[in-house]
């Protein structure tokens, strides 16, 4: 099977195009189709044999269209697979009696082939094409209820932070020298386009990431994109398309060692990210965007794990990651379904005991969450991530443990509110078993994963090795530091379990404050000043247009002569 993993995105078009095609003509079926797309997706990852580089089309000159199908892409495809078959299934009860159903597994299947041509990508056009259509097939999903206020203003807010990431990441593209390959493989201060070229470089892959995987000042999106249906939350704002920017930085991690100043930017802005959309969470009104702020705060303790040298910790929290907080949305979406689509915690308070795979579902996500030794998998990344800043970087090591506490907190009120507080209103839960039916079976794959991929870690870094280097091995589970996780956390989760649950407990203490529709409206105003100068340059006059387009020529060929 030499070969195949390359074009292993090619697997997820015949269900784009037949569903699109209206294949099945049945709306109830419609969908079906699209599901062998992901599973062949997970078949091929796991038994393709890897290969360094390939041409995809190698009748076009220079290898226009190259493959980088090496170890690390199978893990990133395995993993956008697994997460999408589950959702895919999930999605067949959830969007059941939606007259969109069919559109939205288009989006579905567009949005994993660009996911898929993402991970593979060997040079810039392949990358900027799969980069671009995860950003656009994010808005189509974001924005699907059309109808429902807000929706097609989440959605432009996630395309206007994607467009950030993009200009980044071209611009890095562009100034990579001539013979040095791929932006993805660089390794060398020679192919860094000289003095000061690996920071320039690292600073943009920074941005670039931060905007994909929602850190520091470009968060903003991310919470308002809970507006599109919960599957969506799951699988592109939990497992696969937040974490392209994780991805992006762990496969530019050489590139990273020689930007020591950018590394520890990427870790403090990781840190920092964490502990304020922990904070953000704990004061959420809304269920699902307090999982979305829990998601931000796992991202950055992505991005603090490569940040201080050890982009292998911060790779293998994602592999864990993608499986027990694709469970607790989908276990959210379980209740919010038969709610009649409530999301209020106020209104969903105690409704999560009437549904019983969801109540298991959310409490193992949950565990795995806070990092409960030897029984959930995200004891193991998580407690890697610590040990290493730790190591490194012992300031940003202690904040991180500390976070977890907050971790404890807003997970704890999340789960006693919605599933162990007294019912609000019993009679607002609605059972539907036939839709209930896939939605219940499709998260136990997830909950096994939660518990059992943390074993898998010593085995990832041996396979990982090529594409990554030489790696220490993890820590033993349990350790010092875990215990002292588990310990901070497990506190956090019982005391706001136990506040929660009281009689008194006001259920919706209001949006939090920490919201950033200043920064969206500063962005905005920002755009319009910048339209209104650059307006006055269009004066009709050809030979002005002749003479700018000489000075722009000649200011880019100055700028690459001083970078070689």
């Amino acid at each position: 099977m030499m070969g195949l993993l390359a074009w292993a995105w090619v697997f997820t078009l015949p269900g784009l195009v037949l569903t699109a095609l209206g294949v099945p003509r049945d709306r109830r079926y419609a969908g079906y189709a699209s599901l062998a797309g992901p599973v062949v997706l997970l078949v091929v990852a796991v038994v393709a044999s890897s290969v360094a580089f390939e041409n995809w089309l190698p009748f076009l000159p220079d290898g226009a269209y190259r493959a980088l199908a090496d170890e690390l892409s199978a893990l990133m495809l395995a993993i956008l697979g697994f997460v999408a078959a589950v959702v895919y299934v999930y999605s067949l009860g959830y969007m059941a009696g939606d007259p969109g159903k069919r559109r939205f597994f288009v989006y579905l299947d567009l949005f994993v082939a660009s996911m898929a041509l993402l991970v593979l990508a060997g040079n810039l056009a392949v990358l900027l094409i799969g980069w671009t259509g995860v950003g656009i097939s994010s808005f189509l999903l974001i924005s699907f209820w059309r109808d429902r206020p807000g929706t097609l203003s989440a959605g432009l807010q996630a395309l206007a932070a994607n467009a950030v990431g993009d200009g980044a990441l071209l611009l890095a593209a562009s100034i990579v020298p001539t013979g040095c390959g791929p932006l993805v493989t660089l390794s060398t201060q020679q192919c860094a386009a000289g003095p000061g070229g690996a920071e320039l470089l690292a600073l943009l892959l920074l941005i670039a990431a931060a905007a994909k995987s929602a850190q520091g000042p470009l968060y903003f999106w991310l919470p308002n994109a809970m507006a599109g249906p919960t599957p969506i939350s799951a699988l592109i704002h939990a497992a696969t398309m937040v974490a392209a920017g994780v991805y992006v930085l762990v496969r530019t991690h050489a590139l990273l060692e020689l930007a020591p100043q950018v590394s520890l930017a990427i870790a403090i802005i990781g840190t920092a990210t964490a502990i304020a959309a922990s904070l953000a969470s704990v004061f959420q009104a809304n269920f699902k965007k307090g999982i979305a702020y829990s998601t931000i705060a796992q991202l950055g303790y992505m991005f603090a794990g490569v940040g201080v040298g050890a982009p292998f910790t911060g790779l293998f929290h994602l592999f864990t990651h993608a499986s027990f907080k694709a469970l607790l949305f989908l276990a959210a979406g379980i209740v919010i379904h038969g709610a009649g689509g409530r999301e209020s915690l106020a209104e969903l308070r105690g409704l999560g005991r009437f549904f019983a795979f969801s109540l298991w579902g959310f409490l193992i996500g949950s565990l795995a969450l806070i990092g409960t030794p030897l029984v959930t998998a995200g004891s193991f990344s998580k407690d890697a991530i610590i040990d290493a800043a730790l190591a490194n970087q012992p300031v940003i090591g202690w904040i991180l443990l500390l976070g977890v506490t907050m971790t404890g907190l807003y997970i704890g009120r999340l789960f006693g509110i919605v599933y162990l507080a007294p019912a609000a209103d019993q009679h607002a839960v609605h059972h539907d078993p036939s839709a209930e039916r896939p939605m219940n079976w499709s998260i136990v794959p997830l909950m096994l994963g939660s518990i059992v991929l943390g074993y898998l870690g010593n085995w990832l870094r041996t396979v990982l090795s090529g594409p990554l280097g030489p790696m220490e091995p993890l820590p033993p589970v349990p350790n010092l530091t875990g215990g002292l996780a588990f310990t901070l956390g497990a506190l956090g989760f019982v005391v706001a379990v136990w506040y929660v649950r009281r009689p008194e407990y006001a259920a919706a203490p209001g949006e939090t404050s920490y919201r950033a529709d200043a920064w969206v409206r500063a962005i905005a105003d920002a755009g319009y000043a910048a339209s209104a100068s650059l307006s006055r340059i269009q004066s009709g006059v050809l030979t002005r247009y002749v003479f700018g387009s000489v000075v722009a020529v000649a200011a880019i060929l100055l700028i690459r002569v001083s970078l070689r």
